[in-house]
């Protein structure tokens, strides 16, 4: 290359610039500078990228994530600040300081200026923004600019989490992305007393906002420390360790934190489903579930592939390159993945929650050695990088309109429900619970809307020891109490919460309403009759008194 440059020209200087250029690179800058590529490097980009992936999230009439339901009703009772004598008469709220805190802190300040709804709408399309701007800041902390696979990592802004509705975690997801780059770039520039005052306050709103998330930067940031006073050598250097360990002991803030300020008590929530091999190697396929799986599995691929190429293609450079603590991060993450139970102290999916943001950064410090030309190239990776984030965004917009506007048709009961009313929903599913059919169900806390729309009782509020501030109060509900009751199988399995066994155990004196959620097909309820019919779902208005149905019933 040297050659050829100072054979088109005679300029010394020219010819001293071109060797300096070719002698700091480095195989990965192949097709770095062509034309065709740097629109990657351009300002425009960010902004497009992010006002894109706030699209699928504000089309939709609702938006239908999983648990947002059930997060919109525990916010209503939060904000009700014990106002309403129906919302009291069955929930409480008190504030404490837990690791579960993130929307539940924005949706005090946004509510009372935006209202309930458009509030947790606004932050629930934020998240992705945040997401897709961390991806983009840790790039450009780690690499010095945006690469082509850091494009590929983009459409992970719409991970499974997100679409189940884990609205906490996934901004945490978000912030400690944005964290790790700053954590870097304040590192690369050596401003460590700096970043040592500003990470203490930081890390201490992180783990407020989510306890894994705060996790995961903190291994992260660990590993990166690490890595960079490490030599060969000295693993078991105990002053490698200790500076390391300095450098890093703002991050511990949050503990302290827990010292000063007394805990709920967590209580004893399930911790169950330890090594599930094929569940661990399903959820690798998973991390941009949404609604058509060869589409989504296919996209999961993509990414995997690209990571295992990228290390195939510089391969030493895990063990010896600038991100080498990143890279050790994301082995350290594995491990723990593999030995993560499915099911942590009543958190569901914990496993799986590890998958996207480990893709991530394993897409963004990535530093293949990329091809001269063609698909494999800089500005061929850049294009169908590009590509690949615009079909996948396009894809969940498509998604999530078809399935908002299906929740919304649904939701259109709740305006045959008097206000203060007990509503008992039930969610029929299939006898076997599995990764088919690929699209989940979106309407398990449908009745969470009751609660904001209708203030009234809905058994779908979820309980998690220590990590849920709000309470449920219903002593005649039961067992009925929780969203434990909401799941009833088809009549045909050979279960025992069957739709009819529910129906039948349902205690009629502390409920005003059956909403049953599976097809508008009326079916024959003792002592309820039909009052609202919609896409899928019927609400019942029970009549009977309750001794009178379980005597009809026998």
């Amino acid at each position: 290359m040297i050659l050829l440059v100072t054979h088109v020209t005679d300029d010394p200087m020219a010819r001293l610039h071109a060797a300096v250029v070719v002698r700091h690179s480095s195989p990965d800058d192949c097709g770095a500078s062509d034309a065709r590529a740097a629109w990657l490097q351009s300002s425009w980009l960010w902004l497009v990228a992010m006002v894109l992936t706030a699209v699928p999230l504000v089309l939709p009439p609702v938006a239908p994530l999983t648990d947002l339901g059930g997060h919109l009703g525990h916010y209503a009772v939060q904000l009700d600040h014990g106002r309403s004598a129906d919302l009291a008469r069955w929930y409480s709220f008190r504030w404490n300081l837990v690791p579960n805190l993130g929307v539940d802190l924005l949706m005090e300040a946004l509510a009372p200026l935006l209202g309930l709804e458009p509030a947790l709408r606004l932050v629930a399309a934020a998240i992705p923004m945040l997401q897709v701007l961390g991806i983009l800041c840790l790039a450009r902390a780690v690499q010095g600019r945006i690469t082509p696979l850091a494009l590929f990592a983009l459409p992970l802004a719409y991970c499974y989490p997100l679409h189940f509705g884990f609205l906490n975690f996934v901004l945490g997801q978000a912030l400690a992305t944005l964290a790790l780059a700053l954590w870097i770039a304040m590192g690369r520039r050596g401003w460590i007393a700096a970043r040592w005052a500003l990470f203490v306050p930081l890390s201490s709103l992180l783990w407020a906002c989510h306890l894994v998330a705060w996790a995961m930067l903190c291994v992260f940031a660990g590993m990166d420390e690490l890595a960079r006073r490490w030599r060969p050598g000295q693993w078991w250097d105990w002053r490698v360790l200790l500076r390391a360990g300095l450098a890093a002991s703002c991050l511990v803030a949050p503990q302290i934190l827990r010292l000063l300020v007394p805990l709920p008590p967590s209580g004893h929530g399930a911790t169950e489903d330890f090594f599930n091999p094929a569940m661990k190697l399903t959820y690798l396929l998973m991390p941009l579930r949404d609604r058509w799986l060869v589409w989504d599995v296919a996209g999961a691929a993509i990414l995997l592939a690209l990571v295992g190429w990228s290390i195939r293609r510089r391969a030493s450079g895990i063990l010896t390159g600038p991100s080498r603590g990143l890279w050790w991060a994301i082995a350290l993450l594995c491990v723990v993945y593999l030995l993560l139970p499915a099911t942590l102290i009543g958190a569901s999916l914990v496993d799986m929650r590890l998958v996207p943001l480990v893709l991530i950064v394993a897409l963004v410090v990535a530093r293949p050695r990329y091809a001269a030309g063609g698909a494999l190239s800089w500005a061929g990776l850049a294009r169908w990088g590009a590509a690949f984030a615009m079909a996948r965004i396009l894809g969940n917009a498509l998604s999530l309109w078809l399935a908002g506007h299906e929740l919304a048709a649904d939701l259109v009961a709740l305006d045959s429900v008097p206000r203060g009313s007990r509503v008992a929903s039930l969610v029929v599913e299939p006898c076997v619970v599995s990764i088919l059919p690929w699209q989940r169900e979106r309407r398990t806390h449908l009745g969470g809307y009751a609660i904001a729309r209708r203030h009234a009782f809905s058994n779908e509020q979820w309980m998690v020891p220590g990590g849920h501030l709000l309470k449920v109060n219903a002593p005649l509900a039961g067992a009925f109490a929780t969203d434990d009751s909401e799941f009833a199988k088809l009549d045909s399995c050979d279960k025992p919460n069957t739709i009819s066994r529910r129906l039948a155990a349902l205690p009629h004196d502390a409920f005003d309403y059956i909403w049953i959620l599976d097809t508008d097909r009326v079916r024959a309820v003792a002592g309820a009759v039909p009052v609202r019919r919609t896409r899928a779902s019927v609400l019942y208005r029970i009549i009977t008194p309750p001794r009178a149905i379980y005597k009809f019933s026998t």
